[in-house]
């Protein structure tokens, strides 16, 4: 008789971080709150896989009793039917196996993954200078101390918050104030969310020209002629700086070609809204372009597990996510930070799990549930 799923079961953590987290270019405060859904599946041999789900309890009732192999293979992941709880089926799979997730999926890439610090927004409205320099230098001293080496600094304004110039001249402010924060070995990342033009984004590479942008995330919507321009810009001026997108959605049509014609280095669509599935087959897809990825994970940090494990599966990958957080009541079986990396262990399956007392107190919440065949 073919395995199934014998149970379903969804909590939701929560938890507040070590500061406030303000504005992007496009949107107001994001807060100091994460919250975490996680799913467990248990299958009808005892095996069990947990992981990050939006699922519901009604798609929960429709997916349990189902056979294994009509939601997930280790082939080609999961099928549509498995999509709600893609991370906990590959969990369940590689423990079935009896072998670390990365591996797997074939170990291609390094259990090193290197992180950085997104949490870096624009928290300095209505401050004056002196001020938002106070802030930022607190900030980047804050990623330090959890272990971080490299920043991505949210940028963009003038979009919104500021005049154009003001906005410019802050945001120049600000990414040099991590630099000379985070040390010349850092990575410096920066993102504006779209809110930049062209010729406003070649401006600020120019007035950083010295800082060194590791990459510049989103200077603005997708589009062949300005993607293709920014590219011949950067390469005449003989800079480093690769172009990362993708994030926001969807993005065109043509998003892909943009990729392989090189005006996209790297690859950004969100790790939990596509899923491991997906991000495995794409990650094969844009290897022989010379393009990388580095999937969005804003705003969870059980995620990363996951995550990590995929990063080390692949050759293309660049760098993860993450942000100043600590949650109690989790369970990371042989995980290590070091030296500004996350080191991926060789525990059967994700490594992560929740206490028991939290499972329990998750589960009967008003928002919590289980569902049994």
């Amino acid at each position: 008789m073919a395995e199934s799923i014998d149970r379903i079961e969804k909590m939701t953590l929560r938890f507040t971080r070590p500061r406030f987290v303000g504005s992007n270019a496009r949107k107001g405060d994001h807060g100091d709150t994460v919250t975490d859904p996680v799913v467990r599946i248990t299958s009808t041999s005892g095996a069990t896989g947990v992981g990050w789900s939006r699922i519901n309890e009604d798609t929960a009732r429709m997916i349990v009793g189902r056979p294994v192999d009509e939601l997930f293979s280790p082939e080609s992941g999961s099928t549509k039917s498995g999509s709600l709880i893609d991370f906990a089926l590959w969990d369940l799979a590689a423990k079935s196996a009896g072998e670390p997730l990365y591996a797997f999926l074939g170990a291609r890439g390094s259990k090193e993954v290197e992180l950085y610090d997104g949490s870096i927004y624009i928290d300095d409205i209505g401050k004056s200078d002196e001020e938002a320099v106070a802030i930022f230098k607190d900030e980047a001293a804050t990623g330090l101390a959890f272990g971080y080496r490299n920043f991505k600094i949210k940028i963009g304004r003038s979009a919104r918050w500021m005049g154009i110039e003001e906005g410019l001249a802050r945001d120049i402010l600000v990414i040099r104030t991590i630099r000379e924060t985070a040390g010349p070995d850092a990575k410096i990342m920066i993102d504006a969310n779209n809110g930049t033009v062209l010729n406003l984004a070649k401006e600020i590479l120019r007035q950083c020209e010295d800082v060194g942008i590791y990459w510049f995330e989103e200077p603005f919507p997708e589009d062949p002629c300005f993607n293709e321009a920014f590219k011949q810009f950067i390469d005449e001026q003989g800079y480093d700086t690769l172009v990362a997108d993708g994030e926001s959605g969807p993005p065109p049509p043509n998003f892909f070609d943009m990729v392989e014609s090189g005006w996209i280095d790297i690859v950004q669509q969100d790790f939990r809204g596509k899923g491991l599935t997906w991000w495995r087959e794409t990650a094969d897809r844009i290897a022989p372009w010379g393009a990388r990825c580095a999937p969005h994970c804003w705003g969870s940090l059980i995620e990363r597990y996951t995550h990590a494990h995929f990063a080390a599966s692949v050759p293309n990958f660049s760098m993860l996510e993450a942000a100043p957080a600590e949650m109690p009541g989790i369970i990371l079986d042989g995980w290590e930070q070091r030296d500004g990396k996350l080191i991926v262990p060789d525990t059967p399956g994700i490594g992560f799990d929740l206490e028991p007392d939290v499972w329990a107190l998750g589960l009967a919440a008003e928002d919590g549930f289980t569902v049994d065949a």
